[in-house]
């Protein structure tokens, strides 16, 4: 599974790209975690949950393709303010990627 994670909007309306990782590179336990946090931002109840609306809003584009070649892509909001965290499984998701660097 590849991931790639782009960040875009904002005040300054900038695009940034967060991070890419290939599970096929990983060991097989952080792989699975990886997977695990995909698997939870593809829920319906993630998807489901309130988006903020605003014109200063970080939009993440969240590209996978699968072990299949399969590709889908999610989009998630973000109000952008730091003391508002990230939606849990986002913020899950990039912790983990950041710490896999």
């Amino acid at each position: 599974m590849i991931i790639k994670i782009t960040r875009s909007g904002g005040f300054a309306g900038g695009v940034e790209q967060l991070g890419t990782i290939d599970t096929s590179s990983l060991g097989a336990e952080a792989a699975a975690k990886v997977q695990a946090r995909v698997a939870k931002l593809e829920r319906p109840e993630a998807a489901a949950r309130d988006q903020p609306i605003g014109a200063d809003m970080f939009r993440y584009d969240i590209e996978i393709e699968d072990e299949q070649g399969r590709h889908r892509r999610l989009v998630l909001t973000h109000e952008g303010d730091p003391s508002v965290p990230l939606p849990e499984p986002l913020g899950k998701l990039l912790n983990t990627i950041e710490g896999l660097r």
